[in-house]
C-alpha cells in the first residue's frame, strides 16, 4: 500500500523523537502505580513513557524559556532560553530526587534563580516553578512558558483529536477550520492554533493571519471557558490534557502536537513568584480528563 504524505510526516516525527529522546545513563527515574515512568534530562526536560513502553510519549520542556516585564506594556526581558547559543540566557540545572518528585535548581547569569519541580501523581505530572528575583525592582509579570510535546500515540498533526472546553462542553480545538482536513501537510504546516480562554477577552480580528516568518496563525473565534486542552491517543485508550489557571489562551503547534497553557504572575522586588500547571495523563477520553479539572 502506498504511503500518504500524512503517513510519511508522522513516521518522520516518530523516528526523530526516538533519536533525540534516547535515554541516557544515570537518569533520575520515578514510576507510579499505573506504570507511567518519568525521568529527568539535562535540557532541563521531563521524559514520560506510558506503561510497558520505553519510548517517550511526552516530553515536557521545563521551561522552554522564561522572561519578565517591568510594566505590562514593556517588551519581554528574557532571562532563560533552552534553545540558544547566547551565554546570558543559558543555565545548568542541578537535579535532585525526592519521593515522587524530580526537582532542579538553576542559577542564571541575570542573577535570577529558577527552581522547578515535576511531581508524578496517579493521574499525571504537576509542574511548579519558583522564580527568585535578586533585584530591588519589581516586575509586573514573569512567565516560564512550558512546552508539552506529545509523541506517539498522541501525535495529532491535523488536530483531529485535540479538544478545548466551552460553556456547553468539549469541542475540537480546530473545529472552525474544517478545511484543514482537505490539505496535505505542506499546505497545513507550519502553523499555530490559538484559543482565548475568556469571553471577556476581545475576539481576534481575523480567523487566520500569516506571519512574516511563514507561520500561519489560526484563531478560534469562540472562547474556551478554561485554560485546558486535551489530545486523545490513536488508537484510543489514553488522553493527555494540560491545564493551568490564569492563562489568557491555549495553543498548539500541530507539527509537534504540543500543548501550551502558560500563565504569568507578578514578581516583587527581592521576592519569589510561583507558577503552576498540570499534565493529566490518563486511560480514557478527553471527557475523563475534563472531569478531573472540573472537580
Amino acid at each position: 500500500m502506498r504511503s500518504t504524505r500524512r503517513d510519511v510526516l508522522l513516521t518522520a516525527a516518530y523516528v526523530a523523537s526516538r533519536r533525540s529522546l534516547a535515554q541516557t545513563a544515570g537518569e533520575l527515574v520515578i514510576t507510579n502505580r499505573a506504570g507511567i515512568r518519568m525521568s529527568a534530562t539535562a535540557a532541563p526536560a521531563i521524559r514520560i513513557s506510558l506503561p510497558g513502553r520505553n519510548e517517550a510519549a511526552v516530553v515536557i520542556e521545563m521551561p522552554e524559556h522564561a522572561w519578565r516585564k517591568k510594566t505590562n506594556s514593556d517588551e519581554q526581558d528574557w532571562f532563560y532560553r533552552m534553545y540558544t547559543n547566547e551565554a546570558r540566557w543559558k543555565g545548568v540545572p542541578k537535579w535532585s530526587h525526592e519521593k515522587n518528585g524530580l526537582s532542579y535548581r538553576m542559577s542564571l547569569p541575570s542573577g535570577v534563580t529558577l527552581n522547578a519541580t515535576a511531581t508524578l501523581d496517579a493521574d499525571g505530572v504537576a509542574i511548579a516553578y519558583e522564580i527568585a528575583n535578586p533585584d530591588n525592582l519589581a516586575y509586573a509579570e514573569t512567565q516560564a512558558p512550558t512546552c508539552i510535546k506529545l509523541y506517539r500515540p498522541f501525535t495529532d498533526v491535523f488536530l483531529e483529536r485535540t479538544y478545548v472546553h466551552h460553556s456547553d462542553g468539549l469541542d475540537l480545538l480546530a473545529s472552525e477550520t474544517p478545511e484543514r482536513l482537505t490539505k496535505n501537510a505542506e499546505e497545513w504546516l507550519p502553523c499555530r492554533y490559538i484559543v482565548r480562554c475568556s469571553a471577556k477577552t476581545a475576539a481576534p480580528a481575523k480567523r487566520m493571519e500569516r506571519q512574516p516568518d511563514g507561520i500561519t496563525r489560526y484563531y478560534k473565534m469562540r472562547a474556551a471557558d478554561a485554560a485546558f486542552l486535551a489530545t486523545e491517543s490513536n488508537p484510543k485508550g489514553w488522553v493527555a490534557a494540560t491545564h493551568s489557571t490564569g492563562s489568557p489562551d491555549v495553543w498548539t503547534n500541530p507539527a509537534r502536537t504540543c500543548h501550551h497553557a502558560d500563565s504569568g504572575a507578578p514578581l516583587a522586588a527581592r521576592s519569589t513568584a510561583r507558577l503552576t500547571l498540570k499534565l493529566y495523563l490518563l486511560p480514557g477520553s478527553a471527557e475523563d480528563a475534563w472531569r478531573r479539572v472540573a472537580i
